[in-house]
């Protein structure tokens, strides 16, 4: 069921990047040095961490480009362990070892309106419903207010670890993050909250737009 809605939120993201007109998307599965470099350096711009490249090729990653072979942001479906959301939890706190969980990491999307960030998420869902994990894990910045209420909230996620978190290769500094866990179940039903919500501004940017001046007589 999961594979199959995974499969159908990836073409309504195909079918929604034809009405973007310049702020198009244009998605590329990472197999190259240089790719993975490229969204290294975007996570790194946008958050602050410096992912390791061996740490990408983990698993599925993608970068998203513009008509202009612009950079513009991409993710990472990290598939094999061990995890760094896991990893980055103190020692004391307990974690859970499930060979069914993958990681959702190097999420990241210049800025754009709300009919981009919805061809985005619906790629960025629907790839990893299609994959063969059960559970997805995640880790989100305290200081990332706008990301956790305006997309992650949607997910009703089992919390893990919220709190103060090692620092771990690549991080410039100590954060406050929360570790939290999603089932695909939790997830798909997070991102059709998201897509309501996303819809309403779509529909209030077509609202106030000028209407076009009658050509006097």
């Amino acid at each position: 069921m999961f594979t199959l809605f995974g499969h159908g939120l990836i073409i309504f993201s195909e079918l929604t990047n034809l009405f973007l007109n310049d702020e198009k998307l244009h998605f590329k599965n990472l197999e190259c040095e240089r790719d993975f470099r490229i969204l290294q350096k975007q996570f790194e711009t946008a958050d602050g961490i410096r992912l390791p490249v061996d740490y990408l090729k983990q698993g599925r990653s993608f970068i998203c480009f513009n008509s202009n072979l612009e950079p513009q942001g991409g993710f990472a479906l990290i598939e094999r362990g061990p995890f760094r959301a896991l990893q980055q939890i103190p020692n004391e706190e307990i974690a859970p070892v499930d060979s069914s969980v993958s990681e959702m990491t190097a999420v990241c999307l210049s800025p754009g309106n709300a009919l981009r960030r919805t061809r985005y998420w619906s790629y960025v869902v629907g790839k990893t419903l299609v994959g063969d994990s059960q559970k997805i894990i995640y880790a989100v910045d305290a200081d990332k207010a706008a990301l956790r209420e305006g997309v992650f909230n949607h997910i009703r996620s089992h919390v893990l670890y919220e709190g103060p978190v090692k620092k771990l290769e690549g991080m410039a500094n100590e954060s406050v993050e929360a570790v939290e866990l999603a089932t695909k179940l939790s997830l798909a039903r997070g991102f059709v909250k998201l897509a309501f919500k996303e819809t309403k501004k779509i529909k209030r940017l077509i609202e106030i737009r000028p209407k076009a001046i009658p050509e006097p007589v």
